[in-house]
């Protein structure tokens, strides 16, 4: 029999069953518990491309291995309180916590977990970087028909990381200083473990990235304070990322710049939602006579314009480009947003510290400055009669 605290039960729980879910082969449903005499718990589960493994101390007086529904054992958990009592009857899997008593079936099913094998550690780093990192993850594409880009592409280097995703028409580009490093390489996360191990990390977390084989990649995330013993495993994605092609891109970019715009993250967020208010996601942004402006296309509805809370340096420039590239990159910053524009017809660059995305403009034919500038004409005075 093991007993537990409702609260550690949960955790763990909360944690791994994020990499399971429901569907027509069993064992990407369940999750598998394993306990010893030593006091430890291990909860596993597997989606197919990812798996999971959480660990926490536990009163055990004999060895325990079963799989059970995932999603089941999770919701009856969050039911209970105080201390629970787990144990095996015959092919059940028994739940007790004060008055409740709760029966789950156990499945007998195959299913990979993450064992105990030799790990080679590529580097280790604080939650709060590895969160930094994976800001880039909203610019990595979702589309089945760009594999190579439905990934976060890390580079490991002698004394840093750099993080990229692309999605064909936007990227995202962070570098964080990492101490320790024991062996530069080239990683590249499926977007849907890198979206998972998002969720899990915390700032205060240590996060220990390793190999346990040719494309195999683990992540240990622990915090001492919280009991918390996670690990994640995946298989690294497509080694066709095009990352040097986006870092010369945006080297490009930048010696094309213009103008450079300061503004205020939660002034351009507002009037990014001005825009889309118009329905559209077609936003022109502009920078003339030191001042930030911003409109949306003229629609059905009317048209939006904004003067940002910024500044403008350089020359006057002028670009069109979606709405919706440039809040999912706003999204990820906060204060104060660098803005860089060149002709128009070139990428804009947003900066925010060691944050970088870069937004292919939109060429619109036709389309109208929402700003134009007033004609000057000069004014004859009448001639004056000398006295």
């Amino acid at each position: 029999m093991i007993t537990i605290s409702q609260d550690s039960l949960r955790a763990a729980l909360n944690a791994v069953t994020r990499a399971s879910q429901k569907n027509i082969l069993p064992a990407f449903s369940l999750v598998r518990l394993d306990a010893d005499v030593q006091g430890q718990l291990s909860l596993s589960c597997f989606n197919g491309e990812s798996a999971a493994r959480a660990i926490v101390q536990v009163a055990c007086d004999e060895d325990l291995s079963v799989c059970v529904d995932a999603l089941t054992l999770n919701a009856v958990v969050e039911t209970l309180a105080g201390p629970i009592q787990l144990s095996v009857e015959g092919n059940s899997f028994l739940l007790n916590s004060q008055a409740n008593r709760t029966t789950l079936r156990i499945v007998d099913e195959q299913l990979p977990v993450i064992g105990e094998e030799s790990i080679q550690t590529l580097a280790t780093l604080s939650g709060t970087i590895l969160r930094n990192l994976l800001r880039v993850l909203p610019f990595a594409s979702t589309d089945g028909s760009r594999a190579a880009l439905q990934v976060v592409h890390l580079t490991v280097e002698k004394d840093s990381i750099l993080a990229q995703a692309a999605d064909g028409f936007s990227a995202g580009s962070v570098r964080e200083n990492v101490q320790g490093i024991t062996q530069p390489t080239t990683l590249s996360l499926p977007w849907n473990f890198a979206r998972l191990l998002a969720t899990l990390v915390e700032e205060r977390d240590t996060v220990r990235i390793g190999t346990s084989g040719p494309n195999r990649i683990l992540f240990q995330i622990t915090n001492a304070e919280q009991a918390k013993d996670l690990t994640l495993a995946t298989v690294t994605g497509a080694e066709n990322f095009p990352a040097a092609q986006i870092g010369n891109l945006i080297e490009q970019s930048r010696n094309d710049v213009r103008a450079h715009l300061t503004v205020q993250q939660t002034s351009l967020l507002q009037t990014i939602r001005m825009v889309q208010a118009m329905g559209t996601h077609n936003t022109f942004l502009k920078a003339s006579g030191g001042v930030v402006k911003m409109a949306s296309e003229e629609t059905a509805t009317g048209q939006a314009r904004n003067v940002l809370d910024g500044s403008a340096s350089g020359e006057d420039a002028s670009v069109w480009l979606s709405a919706a590239f440039l809040k999912r990159a706003a999204e990820s910053c906060k204060g104060t947003i660098t803005l860089k524009l060149a002709d128009g017809k070139k990428p804009v660059l947003l900066e925010a510290g060691a944050f970088t995305v870069l937004i292919m403009p939109l060429l619109i034919e036709g389309a109208k400055d929402p700003f134009p500038e007033e004609a000057m004409f000069a004014i004859q005075l009448p001639d004056m009669a000398m006295a």
